[in-house]
């Protein structure tokens, strides 16, 4: 093992200690570890091999079984990558399932007009998906999209994938951003259902919108879920998430009893 190998493993170990999931660009990994290109990419090599960590393209180098966060039992997921709550588990090592999936054929309203730029009353879907963790309820995915793309009807069969994997794969369309709304609520009726919890307990909500080219979004999506069971991460590099101000928000980390919200 070579000097910038043990670095690195020493600043996963670190990273994992404060719920990072994923390492930072290579130029400053150069920097971090005091090695040239060549040899970081060797050591990195060498990681990913032992599966210690997967490098995506266009998605950063992650790092494969990110620590449990500091809430205990839950897990840190990272809200500034495209990344499908489904890949993340996965990644993650997490023994997960999706309880229930239900995809409806809806009519535009205001909302959908303004964020996805379809007409009121044109054809949208909706998908929900209830994830558990570990057996436990986790989480209730719903996205929304617009009935058809480019003038071509979305094909609803393949919509039991998850929604970025759907959008990537079967309609070739590349996200480029997504901008979050992170909150916090009080469990209803229906959600204490979903979610296994009582009603009014603390809920963690993240509201978003996935983009491509052009104004609109290409969907948009409302993540609830269990503090218990998740908590949040908002950057690989512990500097960027301390200041970090603009497009979507500014914190290191939320769990039910800290809530803040995008400057």
């Amino acid at each position: 093992m070579d000097e910038a190998e043990v670095k690195l493993r020493a600043l996963i170990a670190e990273y994992q200690r404060t719920g990072v999931t994923r390492l930072p660009p290579e130029q400053r990994l150069c920097e971090l570890v005091g090695a040239s290109r060549s040899t970081l990419r060797d050591a990195l090599s060498r990681l990913e091999a032992a599966g210690e960590i997967v490098r995506r393209r266009r998605v950063g180098t992650l790092i494969t079984a990110p620590a449990r966060a500091a809430h205990a039992g839950s897990l840190a997921y990272p809200v500034d990558l495209i990344l499908s709550l489904s890949d993340f588990l996965a990644e993650a090592g997490a023994d997960y399932a999706v309880r229930a999936v239900n995809i409806a054929r809806e009519t535009a309203d205001d909302d959908d007009a303004a964020l996805l730029g379809v007409a009121r009353g044109e054809a949208v879907y909706r998908a929900v998906r209830l994830y558990e963790v570990e057996g436990r309820a986790a989480a209730r995915l719903e996205h929304r999209l617009p009935g058809a793309f480019d003038g071509q009807q979305v094909r609803i069969n393949a919509l039991t994938d998850g929604i970025t994997t759907f959008l990537r794969e079967t309609e070739n369309i590349r996200l480029t951003r997504s901008d979050h709304t992170i909150t916090a609520e009080a469990a209803t009726e229906t959600l204490a259902g979903e979610l296994d919890v009582a009603v009014g307990a603390p809920l963690l909500v993240i509201d978003c919108q996935l983009y491509a080219a052009g104004p609109y979004a290409v969907a948009t999506g409302r993540l609830v879920f269990r503090p218990d069971v998740l908590c949040l991460t908002a950057s690989a590099d512990p500097a960027l998430s301390a200041h970090r101000q603009s497009g979507t928000f500014g914190l290191t980390a939320l769990t039910a009893g800290r809530q803040e919200t995008p400057a």
